[in-house]
């Protein structure tokens, strides 16, 4: 196949990790978490350094099945985008139920790269699914169609991670996320962002008021 190719031929010249990506690069990482049972999703985003280090934390909820998972995103990135954050993570585009991220929208945006990866098999089967589940799904289908195919990266350690981007080629995210990981092959602000999100979920299933006194 022709992209294994090329992707081979990539992986054996040298690489010049971008301007932006310098040795104490930061980015915005988001990740969610939720239960279906809940009715929404909990997303979390940290402002972090690529060993991971966490500067900022903010928070939003987005339906299940619902079509907010952009606004959602913007929602995070309005409270923690600084002009020091090189790029933007997304632990996914495909979300909280066939909700989605428009990761395209968020690079024109806010003017950063944007990279999602899937550290998985791809979505799968998502047509088939979406036409069974939803009214609105020739809609649903045109903003999937749009987010692309991800394409396999292979890191250096051999694991196999999945990425679409935008404002930079899937060689570039892929080497950040490698650049950002200490364990295994998931971004340390992914990894940070991803715990957030469920510990978040599990305070508002389970908050209580305070007892007076």
């Amino acid at each position: 196949m022709e992209w294994l190719s090329a992707l081979a031929r990539a992986r054996r010249q040298p690489w010049r990790p971008p301007k932006f990506l310098q040795k104490n690069f930061k980015v915005v990482a988001i990740a969610e978490s939720f239960s279906l049972e809940d009715g929404y999703s909990v997303y979390a985003g940290v402002l972090a350094r690529r060993d991971g280090t966490i500067e900022d934390v903010a928070l939003a909820l987005a339906r299940l099945g619902g079509v907010d998972g952009t606004r959602a995103a913007m929602e995070i990135l309005d409270a923690l985008m600084k002009p020091d954050a090189s790029m933007i993570m997304l632990d996914g585009c495909i979300v909280s139920f066939y909700n989605w991220i428009d990761g395209e929208a968020l690079w024109r945006k806010y003017g950063k790269p944007v990279a999602c990866y899937v550290f998985e098999e791809p979505e799968g089967r998502v047509e088939d699914a979406v036409r069974k589940l939803f009214s609105d799904w020739e809609v649903r289908l045109e903003a999937y169609r749009r987010l692309g195919q991800p394409t396999p990266y292979y890191t250096q350690s051999g694991y196999r991670i999945y990425i679409r981007s935008w404002g930079i080629d899937p060689t570039g995210a892929g080497r950040a996320a490698e650049a950002c990981a200490k364990f295994g092959k998931v971004p340390e602000p992914l990894r940070s962002a991803k715990i957030i999100a469920s510990g978040a979920r599990r305070f508002l299933r389970g908050a209580r008021a305070p007892a007076a006194g």
